[in-house]
């Protein structure tokens, strides 16, 4: 399709140049003749090339699975010292309103021994003639003593259990900085892979861009080729059929470039029960269940945290990439026997159309609150971001449940 768009863009320049243009002299028509078939020549290098850049993609693609993976196994660490450092605030917190509600009594017992300390209990030795008030101190001392005794221990070990907690928290709080200083820096560095496989793409499609321009440049110079001029007016009328076509030729056809070169690692059929959750998270909301406008969810909900990197199930080809109606920034993937894969709610997407994933690749990030996936109905009070992710089957939504494996990165219910 991309050489029969590419002839006819010449047809068209040749025809239209013709009427108004005498013919070239033999000599000069040669060298163009040469020119044309040096062009023809290029393109097919290019092509090649294409191929090359592709497979460099595809380096570039296992070297974005592998650092994607390092962020989530990250995040989940945080999230965890965040749990654990949320666990200590509330021990504390349950401590300190126990201490503060036995205040008084804490008092009461400090008095006590103030006044055991200032009258302690007459000896018998000193107060002889005084044996009944002797008696009564000493009866009374060895009743309070050991109360006041074990109220100043438990006073003693919830006061010690809070000094353990403060330094857990500081400790906590170190490990806490030193691991979003990791992610940070992974984040930098999955950003700077990205860029360098969008630079790559941009090339690819300008050398092409590039070529196609010279080889009409050279079509509208070559005026009075007699091969072309021959069949000129056949060539208007398929012009006039084909004029509209022509951009969709030329998309269709780096479309089936990239479709031959797409091979995944895995079918979608055989992936049952070993696809992971895009994102780290918890189910909020499973396919079949109400989605709050009257009908039933066609796809599952995720809550993640702040932030989440959001990766690609399986290998797929990108069919698009972009905001669209309630979805939202919307993501459609293409995994080959009629399984395209949706992806919604996401903050930021960063890949683009045309492009060719691999499981694991990072494909955009979720936002800093709620998403706006209106198709999820006015019943979710979720406070985090919500990822939506639906699967589909020659057009009609399916449950994706039979995809998903268990494990330390599943979405948990």
């Amino acid at each position: 399709m991309f050489w029969r768009a590419l002839a006819v863009m010449l047809i068209v320049a040749l025809g239209a140049a013709s009427a108004e243009t005498p013919p070239l002299p033999e000599t000069e028509l040669g060298a163009v003749e040469q020119e044309l078939a040096t062009s023809a020549a290029t393109r097919q290098k290019i092509q090649s090339e294409v191929a090359a850049t592709l497979a460099e993609q595809d380096a570039i693609s296992t070297k974005l699975i592998d650092l994607a993976s390092i962020i989530q196994g990250q995040e989940t660490a945080v999230g965890t010292i965040e749990e654990r450092i949320l666990a200590l605030r509330k021990a504390a917190i349950i401590i300190r309103a126990d201490l503060a509600e036995k205040q008084d009594v804490m008092s009461e017992v400090l008095a006590g021994l103030q006044r055991l300390e200032q009258n302690p209990p007459p000896a018998l030795v000193v107060e002889p003639r005084d044996v009944l008030a002797a008696l009564r101190g000493a009866m009374m001392f060895g009743a309070i003593v050991p109360e006041l005794r074990a109220e100043a221990e438990l006073l003693a070990q919830k006061l010690s259990r809070l000094d353990h907690i403060r330094v857990g928290i500081e400790a906590e709080k170190t490990t806490l900085a030193q691991n979003i200083a990791g992610l940070k820096k992974s984040q930098i560095e999955l950003d700077q892979l990205i860029a360098q496989k969008r630079q790559l793409v941009s090339e690819r499609e300008g050398k092409l861009q590039s070529e196609q321009k010279r080889a009409i440049a050279l079509a509208d110079k070559a005026k009075s080729l007699k091969q072309l001029l021959a069949d000129l007016a056949a060539a208007k009328k398929l012009a006039e059929i084909e004029k509209s076509k022509q951009d969709k030729a030329l998309a269709a056809e780096k479309k089936r470039q990239e479709t031959a070169l797409f091979k995944p690692a895995l079918k979608l059929s055989q992936s049952r029960s070993r696809l992971q959750y895009p994102a780290q998270g918890q189910i909020i909301r499973a396919f079949g269940t109400d989605d709050g406008l009257g009908s039933t969810l066609r796809g599952i909900a995720v809550a993640t945290r702040s932030g989440a990197q959001v990766t690609t199930p399986m290998d797929a080809l990108v069919e698009f990439a972009g905001p669209f109606r309630s979805y939202g920034q919307l993501l459609i993937l293409n995994a080959g026997e009629g399984y395209l894969v949706l992806m919604a709610g996401m903050h930021d997407i960063s890949t683009e159309i045309g492009q060719s994933i691999k499981a694991g690749e990072p494909v955009g990030t979720m936002g800093e609150g709620p998403s706006s996936v209106t198709l999820l109905g006015d019943q979710v009070e979720e406070p985090r971001p919500v990822l939506y992710i639906e699967f589909r089957y020659n057009g009609g939504a399916i449950d994706s449940a039979p995809w998903w494996i268990g494990g330390m990165k599943e979405a948990r219910k």
